[in-house]
C-alpha cells in the first residue's frame, strides 16, 4: 500500500470484534515522513526474510522474528560463514531480548567464532557481535567484559568509513551505560553526549533511538542531582516514542517509569504516581507483558500511596504486585521478597 497511517484509537465492541481509528498521514508530515524513510534505511535492502525478521524485533515480535530467521537459515547455503555468523547473531538478540542470557551468549560466542576467523579488521557485522556482546555483559553486571567489547566495536566502527554514523553513535551510547552501570555518571553522560550530535546528523528527530539517548541523558542529569533538565530530557523522549512507537510499546512504559521515579526522587509523590499509573496502562496493554517489571511498577506505586495514605488502594496495587512476580518467567528472588514483605506490612 505504500500508506503510513497514524492509530488515534483501539477499542474492542461488545461483540468483541476490535474497532482501530485510523488516519492517513499525508506527505507534508515531515516528522513520520523522515522517520519512516530512517526505518526502511536500518531495514535496509538485502534478503526480504532477514528484513521482515528486523521489523519483528523493533516491533518486539520476538517469536515471529526467530520463525523468520529460522526460514532464512533452513535456505542459506551451508558454507556461507558470513551469512550464518550474522544469523546466530541475530538468534542472539533475540534471546537477549526475552531475557534469556545464557542461550543469547552462546549463540553470540559462535557468531563470534566464525567472524574472528575471517581476519578482517574491518568486519562491520564483527563490530554489531562485539556491540551485542556488550549489551549482554551490561546486563549481567560484568562492566569490564562489557567495556572490552564496546571499545572493540568502537575501534572498528572508527575506522571504517562505510560505518553507519547511527551505529557509531550508539556505541557511544553504549558505553555510557556500562559506566552508568558503574555509577560514574559524568563518564557516562560525557559518553552519551558524545552520541547526541551523531543522532542528529544521521537520524529524524522522532527517531526513537534518539528517545534512548534523551532518556539515559535525563536518567544521567537526575543521578548527578540536575532533576529540573533531567526531567526536560526524559519528557522529550517520552514525547518521541509516543509519536515513533505504538500505543502499548514497552519502551513508552519504561520513560515514564523513569519520570515517575525522578519525582518520587524529589518527594513529589503526586506526579510521580500519575507517570506510574501511565506505565501501568501501557505495560498491561504491551503484546507480550514482562511481569517482572509490571510487577515493580506496581510495587513502587503501593509505596507512594502508602506514602500518602491512601490504603485501600496500596494494598490493592501490592496484592497486584505479588500476583504479577508469580507469572514472571525469571523471578527475581529478592523482589519477590520485598513485595510479599510489603503486602504483610499493609495487612497487619
Amino acid at each position: 500500500m505504500h500508506t503510513v497511517f497514524r492509530i488515534y484509537e483501539v477499542k474492542e465492541n461488545n461483540d468483541q470484534i476490535w474497532k482501530i481509528n485510523l488516519k492517513s498521514v499525508s506527505d507534508k508530515d515531515l516528522a513520520i515522513k523522515k522517520l519512516t524513510e530512517q526505518i526502511r534505511s536500518e531495514i535496509g535492502e538485502g534478503n526480504p526474510i532477514d528484513r521482515l525478521g528486523r521489523v519483528m524485533i523493533k516491533l518486539d515480535e520476538f517469536e515471529k522474528a526467530e520463525a523468520f530467521y529460522q526460514i532464512l537459515i533452513e535456505s542459506t547455503i551451508k558454507d556461507d560463514k558470513k551469512i550464518y555468523a550474522w544469523i546466530r547473531n541475530q538468534f542472539g538478540y533475540i534471546k537477549y531480548k526475552q531475557g534469556r542470557y545464557e542461550e543469547a551468549l552462546s549463540l553470540y560466542q559462535e557468531a563470534m567464532q566464525i567472524q574472528e576467523k575471517m581476519n578482517d579488521s574491518r568486519n562491520l557485522d564483527l563490530a554489531t557481535t562485539y556491540s551485542n556482546m556488550g549489551l549482554l555483559y551490561t546486563k549481567l553486571n560484568d562492566t569490564s567484559k562489557a567495556l572490552s567489547y564496546h571499545q572493540k566495536a568502537l575501534s572498528i566502527r572508527e575506522r571504517d568509513c562505510d560505518v553507519s554514523l547511527a551505529d557509531l553513535g550508539s556505541t557511544y551510547n553504549n558505553i555510557g551505560l556500562v559506566y552508568n552501570q558503574r555509577e560514574d555518571f559524568s563518564d557516562a553522560l560525557s559518553h552519551y553526549e558524545k552520541a547526541l550530535p551523531i543522532y542528529k546528523k544521521c537520524l529524524s528527530a522522532s527517531h526513537p533511538w534518539v528517545a534512548t539517548l534523551y532518556k539515559n541523558i535525563g536518567l544521567a542529569q537526575v543521578s548527578l542531582g540536575k532533576h529540573i533538565v533531567g526531567l526536560e530530557n526524559l519528557y522529550k523522549a517520552r514525547e518521541i516514542r509516543k509519536i515513533s512507537l505504538p500505543c502499548n510499546h514497552p519502551s513508552i512504559a519504561s520513560v515514564c517509569n523513569s519520570i515517575g521515579d525522578a519525582y518520587r526522587g524529589i518527594e513529589d509523590y503526586q506526579n510521580a504516581l500519575k507517570f506510574y499509573d501511565e506505565a501501568l496502562d501501557v505495560e498491561n496493554r504491551a503484546p507480550h507483558i514482562n511481569y517482572s517489571n509490571l510487577a515493580l511498577t506496581y510495587y513502587r506505586s503501593s509505596k507512594i500511596l502508602s506514602n500518602l495514605e491512601q490504603h485501600d488502594k496500596a494494598l490493592e496495587y501490592a496484592k497486584l504486585a505479588v500476583k504479577s512476580i508469580g507469572k514472571a518467567s525469571t523471578p527475581n528472588g529478592e523482589d519477590v521478597a520485598s513485595y510479599k514483605e510489603h503486602l504483610e506490612q499493609l495487612q497487619t
